[in-house]
């Protein structure tokens, strides 16, 4: 991914901004901590330094749409909790002025022409995005929804019956995954997202899903060795890691020698890990734009250190946006679902 004077200025001193932003920000509320309690500055500046985080990495990118996307998840999110369209003004007004404070014009002025221009496209934007993918007419997505509204009531057990119970009389064990358990945790981070349900909530189903997914791999016959090695995890940062699991699972059952790691991997273990394990390929998912400099980074430390020609393909929502971003981080590939992941890992490993 290409860089900035701009972008890494911004990145550098994401913090020192934000610190700015919010002091412009308490001059637009005369009540600001007893609306927002006694943690305001500090929610506050965690919300400011990860949207200019954002901001830069789109401007990095040389894509404003990158910054929009993000944008428009963060007023939904702001708007299902009770904040209003003023609010998010106000921040937004808050972040052009500490950047006017902070960089020179010409920096300034291309920083804020991003926050504009995003801004614009939210506010001509709709929310078919936030509309839920399950289609009840569907059976399996019908499990899915029954699956949530189980596990969300807290009878997990019998919540995972379901699943176990439609596998014992004919559901393929990948359909349980890409049709039934991962539309579940999108519907579940859709619910999230609008405050239809509680953090806690959430946290159950994922961790049921988590637990439901091995019971099932546990219980599929795989097919023989294909004589590839993949090692898989989420990038560091990255804490969302059920659908690289997913994969990293189906990989397996598919006969791939495959080593999970878990999320949030620091990019200086991944050489040796590669070279401890002879990898053939490298999954990495991203949850945020804001990970796309560590992504970027750790897919550097790859190629210099690892002894491994190791292919790297690289998903998750965090290249939504964009998904020609790829290229400029420095990978093989990108998929946009588990289904293509697996595909196109096949694909990459034989090119070895």
């Amino acid at each position: 991914m290409s860089s900035s004077p701009v972008a890494s200025h911004i990145e550098t001193h994401a913090h020192e901004i934000a610190g700015q932003a919010w002091v412009e920000l308490q001059s637009s509320y005369d009540d600001i901590e007893e609306r927002f309690g006694p943690e305001a500055e500090a929610l506050w500046i965690e919300h400011l330094q990860q949207r200019l985080i954002e901001l830069a990495v789109a401007l990095g990118a040389g894509d404003s749409d990158l910054f929009a996307a993000r944008l428009a998840w963060s007023r939904s999110a702001m708007q299902a909790r009770g904040l209003t369209a003023t609010d998010i003004d106000n921040s937004l007004n808050a972040l052009r002025s500490a950047l006017s404070s902070k960089l020179n014009e010409t920096e300034a002025s291309v920083a804020c022409k991003c926050i504009d221009q995003a801004n614009e496209v939210n506010l001509a934007a709709s929310d078919a995005g936030l509309q839920s993918q399950l289609d009840p007419g569907l059976s399996n997505h019908r499990l899915a929804l029954q699956y949530i509204q189980a596990v969300v009531a807290g009878n997990v057990l019998p919540g995972m019956e379901l699943v176990l119970d439609a596998v014992e009389h004919g559901l393929s064990i990948k359909d349980a995954y890409l049709q039934v358990l991962l539309p579940a945790q999108t519907e579940v981070g859709r619910l999230w997202h609008l405050n239809s349900i509680s953090v806690s909530e959430e946290h159950l189903v994922s961790y049921t899903t988590q637990r439901l997914m091995a019971t099932l791999a546990s219980r599929a016959e795989r097919k023989p060795d294909n004589g590839y090695t993949a090692i898989a995890g989420s990038v560091v940062g990255n804490v969302h890691d059920i659908g690289i699991r997913a994969i990293a699972y189906l990989m397996e059952i598919e006969g791939w020698r495959t080593i999970y790691l878990g999320s949030d991997i620091p990019q200086s273990e991944l050489p040796n890990t590669l070279d401890s394990y002879e990898a053939d390929i490298l999954l990495l998912s991203v949850a945020l734009t804001s990970q796309l400099p560590d992504t970027q980074r750790t897919i550097e430390s790859v190629r210099e250190k690892s002894t491994q020609n190791v292919k790297v393909l690289i998903g998750g929502n965090g290249l939504s946006g964009n998904s020609e971003l790829w290229r400029e981080l420095g990978a093989d590939g990108y998929a946009a679902g588990a289904d293509q992941a697996m595909s196109l890992a096949l694909e990459l490993a034989a090119q070895r």
